[in-house]
């Protein structure tokens, strides 16, 4: 999960990051969004390579491993990632004008759409998807420091 949570999350960070090199500084700075991810997703691969005696002594036996504390904050952004994505993408555009730093706070696979407005399918089959498995690494990063920080 966290593999590919992580990997996700740094393909999203690299969009983010392309972008930053199209659009002028004073419309949308890209740059916070294109860091964070990336550092994030960095974080939740080398997580998903450590070695399996690092993630007993942290978590505890490896049968308790689907009630640890980073997964359960994993599957817990991932569902409120999923939740936002499709909250969003049912919001009508005249209801609320948030601005487009929030937009993308909420919805970093909404990045995918900048040029596109999406169909609602493609918001509930793709984009909510891709958003719970961003929120999903966030997720497990914090679970994971919240462990270490607790042992």
């Amino acid at each position: 999960m966290f593999l590919i949570c992580g990997v996700v999350t740094v393909l999203i960070g690299r969009v983010y990051g392309g972008l930053r090199l199209y659009t002028p500084l004073q419309l949308f700075v890209w740059s916070p969004f294109f860091y964070s991810f990336l550092m994030v997703g960095i974080i939740a691969v080398c997580l998903s390579f450590a070695p399996a005696s690092w993630t007993e002594s942290t978590i505890g036996k490896p049968g308790g491993l689907k009630r640890s504390i980073p997964f359960r904050f994993l599957l817990t952004f991932a569902a409120i990632g999923l939740v936002v994505a499709v909250a969003v993408s049912f919001l009508p555009p005249s209801f609320a004008r948030p601005s487009i730093p929030a937009v993308y706070s909420l919805c970093p696979a909404c990045v995918l759409t900048v040029t596109v407005d999406p169909s609602l399918a493609v918001s509930l089959f793709v984009l909510a998807p891709i958003n719970a498995l961003i929120f999903g690494a966030i997720g497990g990063v914090i679970g994971t420091g919240f462990t270490i920080l607790n042992r």
